[in-house]
């Protein structure tokens, strides 16, 4: 009951403070009551909520009623770190909202790294973060600003980056991109065992109609991993061609 009480006293000292914004923020930074003796940190996959912490320069103790905007700045020159807000619980808890950069593939960079479909290379190790992503095996060497130059993988990667945006459920089945000769992208599925031709900016309409021909190709054919891969041809404009092994090519 004491408890409650206190914070009621608390919450009703801050609200009249806080209306004030002359002397109000200035005196709440200095009042007891206000120390901050719990983060939360939410909106994090490739960090650690205490990778998070550190980089937000937030000290336990301090008082919530600091500017937030030094943390959100702090937070924002992380590597990883697209977005971050942070808000204030009173009367002791601060709330940290990342929003962190997506990476679209991975890729041979001397190790093999997350890159976004911008090319920028995350410093996240894929050994320490398990990451869902397709792989890209063309090695290439980062500028000095830490992204991969223009060129074939730079084009590759924008392309997975825009069809895990518009067909992540797609994308997630994918194990690897490859370039084709013909300017179209290959995927490679697992399952079922597949080499799909998509054209590079292919829309929604051409994707719901492979993934018709992918769930009956499923329904068809028996998973076996040493059978010879299914050819898959989505370059058409109204038709998906689908190769089965070692029979002719049947229009769809």
């Amino acid at each position: 009951m004491k408890r409650r009480t206190r914070r009621a006293i608390l919450a009703a000292v801050a609200i009249i403070a806080a209306s004030s914004p002359f002397w109000g923020p200035p005196l709440l930074r200095v009042a007891p009551g206000f120390e901050t003796r719990r983060v939360e940190v939410s909106g994090t996959r490739l960090l650690a909520p205490h990778e998070v912490l550190a980089a937000s320069g937030v000290k336990m103790g301090g008082s919530v009623w600091t500017d937030p905007a030094a943390w959100e700045a702090a937070l924002r020159r992380h590597p990883v770190v697209a977005e971050a807000e942070v808000t204030r619980r009173l009367p002791s808890t601060l709330r940290i909202r990342v929003t962190e950069k997506r990476p679209a593939a991975l890729v041979q960079v001397g190790t093999l790294r997350p890159v976004t479909a911008e090319g920028e290379v995350l410093s996240v190790d894929p050994a320490r973060v398990p990451l869902d992503l397709p792989l890209v095996r063309a090695p290439v060497k980062p500028d000095a600003r830490g992204r991969i130059p223009a060129g074939p993988v730079r084009a590759l990667l924008a392309e997975a980056g825009r069809l895990g945006e518009l067909d992540p459920a797609l994308m997630a089945r994918v194990s690897e991109v490859r370039p084709d000769p013909s300017g179209a992208l290959r995927l490679v599925l697992s399952a079922p065992a597949a080499e799909v031709l998509v054209p590079a900016g292919a829309d929604d309409a051409r994707l719901v109609r492979l993934r018709a021909a992918l769930a009956d190709l499923e329904r068809r054919v028996p998973p076996d991993s040493s059978q010879r891969r299914i050819r898959v041809d989505a370059r058409w404009e109204d038709q998906i061609v689908v190769r089965l092994p070692a029979q002719k090519p049947e229009v769809r």
